[in-house]
């Protein structure tokens, strides 16, 4: 009889849809998929031969209690309960906990998605910290920060609504704005970092924490922070590797994968935010062909209670180039979807809007127009494949003329 696996999913997610289902399946998992948007599931299933769970069932996965509720009258016994939403960490671990299944710490799962629980944990635990206050609907900016600070939601993703304030004007427009949207939500405000960006990649056994390399990263100019290109173990990653899984540690992130993020400051990393997850925006599937295709099913198999595999290797060189839209408009162009390879070297265009949507700035990660990436499993210099690349695209965002 095949051990059961439950996936937990918010919305249709490539990481998910490409990368662990298929990998569960292939491992020879019963797959159970439970997430909040059953249609658009059932539509990919439907669609596409790649993404194919025994079952798809529905239920508000950020409730643990309804999660654990449509597990068991499903009469399912589950052999590991896992997710890979940032939004879902805390109620899968507590599902997971539930029926005795190798788990992440619930409690640091919170404290790690909540950005103002992360930095009372760095002030409790004495960690490289920035100052912060968490500002309520309602309440007007004190004016006593110090300029210029970074504006950002207590539990947000994908860089959406975050922004550096240089001004209490621009920190009370900000506000403004962000309310008129999202009224009832508070507002984290952080003193501004000043440092490149990095990002450290983790695997835990439960015994043991693994840093398995990071990404040196390049962001948009102020006041957003658009993530525009990443190489993977820069020059930044490598010298403070050590220091930031200490940070980490510390801090508590253990079982499971994760992907932190640090700034790099005159006096050291000061963690910018964890994400108890795999990384996204396609950099989960460079990591995949990194290992020889063992990321997704590694991380599996953690949750399945094995040890991390001693022979998993992260070899070669990878980059990443974001298409970033530049205004409201329409689409135009005729790039599409590629993978193509040239020896050792392996370049993937993934188009992420089409000709003729309508496209509308969020000034986040959500305003790429494709993904653009290049790896070498054995090294090979990447730079002239990726500018080739990127010379060709001519997907662009078009304002509409109107007399």
């Amino acid at each position: 009889m095949k051990s059961t696996i439950i996936i937990v999913s918010h919305v249709v997610n490539d990481a998910v849809t490409h990368g662990f289902v298929p990998t569960a399946k292939a491992m020879g998992l019963h797959v159970i998929l439970i997430t909040d948007h059953k249609l658009s599931h059932l539509r990919l299933s439907s669609d596409d031969d790649r993404f194919s769970p025994d079952a798809i069932l529905e239920c508000d996965v950020f409730n643990p209690l309804e999660l654990i509720e449509t597990i068991t009258e499903q009469d399912l016994k589950p052999t590991a309960v896992f997710s890979n939403s940032d939004h879902l960490q805390t109620s899968t671990a507590i599902c997971a906990q539930f029926f005795g299944v190798p788990s992440k710490d619930w409690t640091v799962t919170l404290k790690a998605k909540n950005k103002h629980l992360t930095r009372q944990v760095l002030t409790e635990k004495s960690l490289p910290n920035t100052q912060s206050k968490l500002l309520y609907p309602g309440t007007s900016p004190e004016s006593d920060f110090t300029f210029p600070v970074v504006a950002k939601p207590k539990e947000g993703v994908a860089s959406l609504d975050v922004q550096r304030c240089n001004s209490k004007a621009e920190l009370d427009n900000y506000c403004e704005r962000f309310w008129q949207k999202h009224p009832t939500s508070p507002i984290l405000v952080e003193a501004f970092l000043q440092g490149s960006l990095i990002t450290v990649e983790t695997l835990g056994d439960g015994e043991s924490l693994t840093a398995l390399g990071g990404f040196d990263v390049e962001l948009s100019e102020p006041p957003y922070f658009i993530e525009t290109a990443a190489r993977w173990n820069g020059t930044n990653s490598i010298q403070y590797r050590d220091e930031c899984v200490r940070q980490l540690q510390a801090f508590g992130v253990g079982f499971g994968v994760c992907h932190s993020e640090f700034i790099i400051t005159e006096s050291g990393p000061v963690l910018v935010e964890i994400n108890y997850r795999s990384i996204g925006d396609g950099r989960e599937f460079l990591l995949n062909n990194l290992s020889g295709g063992k990321w997704f099913s590694t991380i599996l198999n953690l949750h399945l209670g094995n040890k991390i595999d001693p022979t998993l290797q992260m070899n070669g060189s990878a980059n990443v180039h974001y298409v970033v839209a530049e205004q409201n408009g329409t689409i135009e162009g005729t790039s599409t979807s590629f993978i193509h390879q040239d020896g050792d070297i392996v370049t993937q265009q993934q188009v992420l809007k089409q000709a003729g949507d309508t496209f509308q700035q969020s000034f986040s990660n959500k305003d790429y127009l494709a993904r653009i990436s290049i790896v070498s499993p054995s090294g090979e210099p990447l730079e002239p494949a990726l500018q080739r690349a990127i010379s060709r695209f001519n997907l662009t965002s078009v304002n509409e003329v109107t007399a």
